[in-house]
């Protein structure tokens, strides 16, 4: 069964993302794709520096697909990022 098949949900694990991107850089790449719902680069929590991955949240799964597909080991903001589908819901800061 490939990993594309039957996708849990419509947010992507994008990992690889260099120390440089923000939000907005993603969301302007990801959203070529269809609706993009949210963006989420988390923070070490000492050096509140990125850990290096992002979670993509689309706000239709068919759109995740597309994105996942066409940007899967591609280079985004000079680096190769790899994509898969997040396992669950991501972890709030809080």
């Amino acid at each position: 069964m490939s990993r594309y098949m039957r996708p849990p949900n419509s947010s992507l694990f994008v990992r690889n993302i260099s120390d440089e991107s923000r939000p907005e850089d993603l969301r302007r790449e990801f959203g070529r794709y269809g609706p993009v719902a949210d963006v989420y680069i988390p923070l070490d929590f000492y050096s509140r520096r990125p850990r290096g991955f992002a979670y993509i949240q689309f706000e239709d799964v068919r759109d995740a697909e597309d994105a996942l597909l066409n940007l899967d080991r591609k280079w985004v903001c000079g680096r190769q990022i790899e994509i898969q589908f997040a396992q669950g819901d991501r972890k709030s800061e809080c």
